[in-house]
């Protein structure tokens, strides 16, 4: 009996850790000019997929009234990649710039919400 309930105690703990929904990878930057956000500022980042095959990803945002520019990157981060992605991140304080103004190379971790600041 005491078995019984131990194999069917342990079927749920397995069945109940199988089914949890992994979050979704977010890079938020966070840019500020004169100590306050920056409304228009081009954030572009530039990675490549943790897992083979590796490929290359773009993605550009413009930041919001709150100086936030946002990146979901779940559609290049995908469920047993190893970690997360090391992006390239350039801010433009204006966003038809042809050159960056500031670069940094970030790593992102997988499944987790990174959080970057670019202040000018």
């Amino acid at each position: 009996m005491n078995l019984r309930i131990l194999s069917l105690f342990a079927l749920f703990f397995f069945v109940l850790n199988s089914c949890q929904k992994q979050n979704d990878t977010v890079l938020r930057v966070y840019v500020g000019y004169n100590g306050q956000p920056k409304l228009g500022a081009k954030v572009v980042i530039d990675g490549v997929t943790p897992n083979a095959p590796y490929s290359p990803f773009v993605m550009e945002e413009i930041t919001d009234v709150n100086g936030l520019a946002e990146f979901n990157l779940k559609e290049y981060i995908k469920p047993g990649s190893f970690g997360g992605s090391t992006v390239d991140c350039s801010v433009h304080l204006i966003k038809n710039s042809p050159q960056s103004d500031t670069i940094k190379t970030i790593f992102v971790e997988a499944f987790k919400t990174t959080k970057q600041e670019f202040l000018f």
